[in-house]
């Protein structure tokens, strides 16, 4: 898999998961690019305005929306990413706190839910959420509907 050296109109190979390092291309422009047997290339890029645990998070959330990381893949490990290791697992470490990966102990760390069940659970999480407001602002839900009917018909 090749990866673009951010605007130099060069290309690099991505390091295999056995590689530890990263790359000299990769370090020289400051992202580290890295591959398991399912997550695609992941550039920490330093000039962007979201931090590196950020970008991290971001990557993998996209790998389960899009599909192209599955329930019981396996994310590279915490010092293989080419970043510090407490950037990876603080990213790890949220990732798991919403349920999308899990790290069992010297085995590694996997993809525990699909974009069907993260949309689901996010679904749930968010209906309750609603539930709970709803419900401490003394609204029954077809009164919320039709207070954002008539504020949509207002700003319209």
């Amino acid at each position: 898999m090749a990866v673009s050296t951010h605007g130099t109109g060069e290309s690099m190979r991505a390091p295999s998961l056995t590689s530890a390092a990263p790359s000299a291309a990769s370090v020289a422009d400051g992202a580290a690019g890295v591959v398991s047997a399912s997550l695609p290339v992941v550039a920490v890029d330093g000039s962007l305005p979201a931090p590196p645990y950020r970008q991290i998070v971001d990557a993998v959330l996209a790998g389960v929306a899009s599909g192209s990381l599955a329930r019981g893949d396996r994310l590279p490990p915490v010092r293989a990413l080419g970043v510090a290791p407490g950037t990876v697992a603080r990213a790890y470490k949220e990732l798991e706190a919403h349920g999308t990966i899990r790290t069992r102990r010297r085995a590694g760390t996997f993809v525990a839910a699909s974009a069907d069940a993260r949309a689901d659970a996010a679904h749930q999480a968010g209906r309750r959420c609603l539930d709970t407001l709803l419900e401490r602002l003394g609204y029954t839900p077809e009164e919320a509907v039709e207070l954002v009917r008539r504020d949509a018909a207002a700003r319209a």
